[in-house]
């Protein structure tokens, strides 16, 4: 009798131990701990697939470069709003007074990471120059009497 209730003990306590690394503050904390340290491939097991995409993006810009043990910051979790199969996760990089969030979604049961385009914008996930170069939004300038030449220059498929 005594052996079952130890093992049943035992049980509990693994079980409670795996369910608390997937809460959506170690969740955070480790895509977080992996992005700052350059390891995408380890980030993307703590996301949803369209974020996983947009780290696989960041990944080639990066071009498999790590960072420098100067650039990678610390940070602090500040706060964890968690409503259902949604949560927030807030927190501060080390050096800054900005608070910023990551949004997480339950899916299949487990805690993943959900960054949306925009979110990403407001989170730094962009290009160095400050352009997330997405086609979205991209438009070519050119001058109108361009546009009118080359009007000109198409030929016609009409008969005439």
């Amino acid at each position: 009798m005594k052996k079952i209730l130890i093992t049943f003990l035992l049980l509990g306590s693994l079980m409670l131990a795996s369910c608390s690394g997937n809460s959506p503050k170690a969740v955070a904390e480790k895509f977080l701990k992996a992005i700052n340290a350059g390891d995408f491939k380890e980030a993307k097991k703590y996301c949803d697939e369209k974020t996983g995409d947009l780290i696989g993006m960041l990944e080639s810009f990066s071009k498999g470069e790590k960072p420098k043990e100067k650039d990678i910051k610390s940070f602090t979790i500040t706060k964890v709003e968690e409503n259902g199969d949604t949560a927030k996760v807030f927190y501060k990089a080390e050096g800054s007074d900005k608070e910023e969030s990551l949004d997480l979604k339950k899916i299949k049961g487990k805690w993943l990471v959900s960054i949306n385009k925009e979110q990403g914008k407001e989170n730094g996930m962009h290009h160095e120059d400050g352009d997330d170069h997405s086609s979205d939004d991209m438009e070519i300038d050119t001058p109108e009497h361009e546009n009118e030449a080359s009007q000109d220059s198409i030929p016609s498929t009409e008969e005439d």
